[in-house]
C-alpha cells in the first residue's frame, strides 16, 4: 500500500518536530520536511559538534547524487541539548544502534502519551529496544532504504537506495493510524509504504546488511570480493539462512527465496563497494553496531533454539580483530 493511497486527511495542525540524530539518513529526511514545512511548523535538529555548529551558522545543505537538487534547511533550533526543546508532536529517530539507550532517555525528556515516534535504524529488534526503555507516545516500527553519509559538517549527501521508508502499526496501540505524520511525508515529496506486514520489510533488508555487513566487517572484503570467493559466498548464504529460521520461529513471513533473492542484490553494486558495518569497524573500531547484527541473531538463536553456528563463527573473527587492533 503507498503513501497516496493510505492517506486520510491531509489536513495540518501546527505541529512541534524533533529530527533526533540528522547525521545521513536523519539529514536527507530533516532536509525535506524542513524545506517544505519551516515556515508552518516548528522543526528542530538534534546534532552534535561541528555538524551542529555548521547548521546553526549556515543551515543544512542536502546534495542529492547527480547534481539532481540542492536543498539548504533551516530547522528553528539545532542543539544537541534537549532541555532546549519543548515536548514534541513528531519525533525522527536516527542514531547508531550503540547510541540507542542513550536517545531514548533523551527522547523520554521531550515526548508525552500524544508524541508519534517513527526510528529510522537498522536492526530487526528496534522497537522493542525502545519499548524496554520508554512506555509513552506511539512507536511505528519501520525500516528505510536510503544511501547518505556526512560529507562534511553541515553538508549531507545522498547517493544511492531508493530513499523509502517501510512503517506499520505500533503493536502497543494497533489501531492508531497516524495521518499528520504519513500527511507530513507526503507532503514533504518522501516516498513511504504504510504496511499491515512491516516486519517482512524489516527483516528482509537486515537478512541483508546483517550477512553482507558481518562478513566484509570480519574478512576485509568489498561486496565484489566476497562474490567472487566461494568460501564466503557460502559463509554468507549460510548466515542468511540462520536469519530465516529465526524469522519463520517468529511467524514472519518472508519469500521463499528470499536467501537466493538478498544475496543476488549484492550483484548490484560496484565490485569495490564496502557495507556501512564495514565502514564504520574502519573508523571506529570497537564502537560499531555489530552487536545489532551478531549480538541480535545469537540472542535469537539462543532463545528460540534457532543453531547460529555461522553467524557465531564470523562475529567472533569480528571480536578477535577488533581486540588485536
Amino acid at each position: 500500500m503507498t503513501g497516496k493511497v493510505c492517506i486520510k486527511n491531509n489536513g495540518y495542525r501546527f505541529m512541534k518536530i524533533c529530527f533526533f540524530g540528522v547525521g545521513g539518513v536523519g539529514g536527507y529526511f530533516g532536509s525535506l520536511v524542513t524545506k517544505k514545512f519551516n515556515s508552518t511548523h516548528d522543526i528542530f535538529f538534534v546534532a552534535r559538534g561541528a555538524h551542529k555548529d555548521a547548521i546553526k551558522s549556515q543551515g543544512l545543505m542536502l546534495k542529492k547524487s547527480g547534481g539532481k537538487e540542492l536543498i539548504i534547511a533551516y530547522p528553528k533550533l539545532c542543539t544537541d541539548k534537549v532541555g532546549d526543546l519543548p515536548i514534541c508532536d513528531i519525533i525522527v529517530l536516527s542514531v547508531k544502534s550503540y547510541d540507542l539507550e542513550y536517545a531514548i532517555a533523551e527522547i523520554e525528556k521531550i515526548s508525552d502519551k500524544n508524541s508519534v515516534i517513527l526510528p529510522l535504524l537498522n536492526g530487526v529488534d528496534i522497537y522493542e529496544r525502545i519499548r524496554k526503555q520508554l512506555r509513552k507516545g506511539v512507536v511505528f516500527p519501520s525500516c528505510v532504504y536510503v544511501g547518505t553519509h556526512i560529507e562534511s559538517p553541515g553538508v549531507v549527501y545522498q547517493k544511492g537506495g531508493n530513499c523509502k521508508i517501510s512503517l506499520g502499526r505500533d503493536p502497543m496501540f494497533p489501531d492508531f493510524y497516524p495521518d499528520a505524520l504519513l500527511s507530513l511525508l507526503n507532503d514533504s515529496s518522501i516516498d513511504f509504504d504504510w504496511e499491515d506486514s512491516v516486519q517482512t520489510s524489516i527483516w528482509s533488508k537486515y537478512m541483508f546488511i546483517a550477512a553482507f555487513g558481518l562478513v566484509t566487517a570480519a574478512y576485509d572484503k568489498t561486496l565484489g570480493e566476497v562474490l567472487d570467493s566461494p568460501e564466503l559466498s557460502e559463509l554468507t548464504k549460510s548466515i542468511m539462512a540462520e536469519i530465516e529460521k529465526i524469522a519463520e520461529k517468529l511467524d514472519i513471513p518472508l519469500d521463499d527465496d528470499i536467501v537466493e533473492t538478498s544475496f543476488s542484490k549484492a550483484k548490484g553494486f560496484p565490485y569495490e563497494t564496502k557495507t556501512s558495518f564495514q565502514r564504520d569497524v574502519e573508523l571506529k573500531g570497537e564502537i560499531n553496531e555489530g552487536d545489532l547484527f551478531g549480538g541480535t541473531l545469537i540472542r535469537y538463536g539462543q532463545e528460540l533454539k534457532v543453531a547460529t553456528t555461522n553467524t557465531e563463527t564470523v562475529y567472533v573473527k569480528l571480536l578477535k580483530k577488533l581486540n588485536q587492533a
